[in-house]
């Protein structure tokens, strides 16, 4: 006989799958991502940007929840791992979240659901960078954390870099150029990192004013402010 147990959870992994179906084709913009310096390893698939993932609606919704969340927090002046410098940092998420936060999160996770595969996430981070912070070359851990690393930019533009991660643990301030690709990730927008890009690359915020190359024709300055993001990492199975 079939426990009532094994038939509940049959009937969420169905509805879970029907829900996949019904969510519309999500956009990236390959405009949004300059890899003509890209090394021949790199894979194009392998970090994208969608762009206005969220309404401005949604984003206002969750700004509203994480600036209370925020205020008890000091600005840190480093982490123990020296990855990242003028930052504030929780976790992210729960049901006491506005209506529209709720939304634009589960929208997000269904998404990645549908394109990536995940099922099991950890919980998301909400990162609040200074605009005279700093987040430097790095590759996120992978002890807990599985094959992908999306984050949700609000309130300021910004130029994500990534470069492959063949420098030695004790030197990473190599100034070497073996090569990189440039995202451009403006308010609203979600990149995505998995595959390469997500074990074998490092990636690191530019400093404001720095220059992103759209088109061969076309090139303009990103002028980063206060930054918030939340960053959404599937568990490791």
């Amino acid at each position: 006989m079939i426990s009532r147990q094994f038939t509940h959870k049959l009937k969420t992994l169905h509805s879970f799958q029907r829900s996949l179906t019904s969510i519309p084709n999500p956009q990236t913009n390959p405009k949004f991502v300059d890899s003509r310096f890209a090394p021949p390893n790199f894979e194009t698939e392998s970090a994208v940007v969608y762009h206005s993932i969220i309404s401005s609606d949604e984003a206002a919704s969750l700004i509203m929840d994480i600036e209370p969340r925020m205020k008890r927090r000091r600005y840190e002046k480093g982490h123990w791992d020296a990855v990242i410098k003028g930052y504030k940092e929780i976790e992210f998420g729960g049901f006491d979240l506005l209506n529209g936060s709720l939304d634009a999160m589960s929208r997000i996770k269904k998404i990645l659901a549908k394109e990536y595969g995940v099922m099991n996430w950890l919980p998301c981070h909400v990162i609040d960078l200074k605009e005279d912070g700093e987040l430097t070359a790095h590759v996120d851990s992978v002890r807990f954390s599985g094959g992908i690393v999306a984050g949700l930019s609000l309130m300021s533009p910004s130029v994500m870099r990534l470069r492959p991660d063949a420098t030695p643990l004790d030197d990473k301030s190599s100034d070497v150029d073996n090569g990189h690709v440039d995202l451009y990730l403006p308010p609203l927008s979600l990149y995505v990192l998995s595959g390469v890009s997500r074990y074998e690359y490092t990636h690191e915020l530019l400093p404001t004013n720095s220059i992103f190359q759209e088109s061969m024709s076309r090139e303009f300055n990103v002028t980063r402010g206060r930054r918030i993001s939340i960053i959404f990492r599937d568990a490791k199975e």
